[in-house]
C-alpha cells in the first residue's frame, strides 16, 4: 500500500461501540497497531454525534450498548452514511439477533468472544475496498 493511501486511511476514524469497556480497549488498540484512529464510546448517542463530526471509515459496534441498543446505532450511522462500513458483534448468539444486524445492510457479524485481528481485518477490507 503507498504512503499517501495509509495516510488517508489513518485519517478516517474507527468507531467502537461497544459497552463492554475490556474488549472495546482490546480493539482499539488493535486497530492503533495497524495504524489506525480508533475511538471507542459505550454510548449510542456519543456515537451518533461523532459520526456528525469526524471522518468515519468504519463502525463495530456491539448490539448492546448503555443507552441504546446496537441495531438501533446502526440504523441511525446508515441514514447519516449510508456507505459506511458496519461490523456488528454479540455475545447473543440467537439466529433473530444476527438476522435483525443483517437487515441493516451490516459488512460482518461476529460472535462474542470475536478475535481483535478478525475484526481488524475485516475494517481493513472495508477501508481498502
Amino acid at each position: 500500500m503507498s504512503i499517501a493511501r495509509t495516510t488517508r486511511l489513518a485519517q478516517r476514524w474507527i468507531l467502537v461501540a461497544d459497552a463492554d469497556q475490556d474488549a472495546a480497549t482490546r480493539l482499539v488498540n488493535h486497530l492503533t497497531q495497524q495504524g489506525l484512529r480508533a475511538y471507542h464510546t459505550c454510548r449510542g448517542e456519543e456515537a451518533v454525534l461523532l459520526a456528525h463530526s469526524r471522518q468515519i471509515g468504519a463502525a463495530v459496534i456491539d448490539v448492546v450498548l448503555a443507552d441504546m441498543q446496537g441495531t438501533a446505532l446502526a440504523a441511525r450511522l446508515k441514514a447519516i452514511e449510508p456507505e459506511l462500513p458496519l461490523v456488528m458483534t454479540s455475545a447473543d448468539h440467537r439466529p433473530q439477533t444476527e438476522a435483525e444486524a443483517r437487515r441493516l445492510g451490516i459488512l460482518y457479524f461476529a460472535h462474542k468472544p470475536a478475535s481483535d485481528r478478525l475484526i481488524g481485518g475485516v475494517v481493513q477490507k472495508a477501508l481498502n475496498g
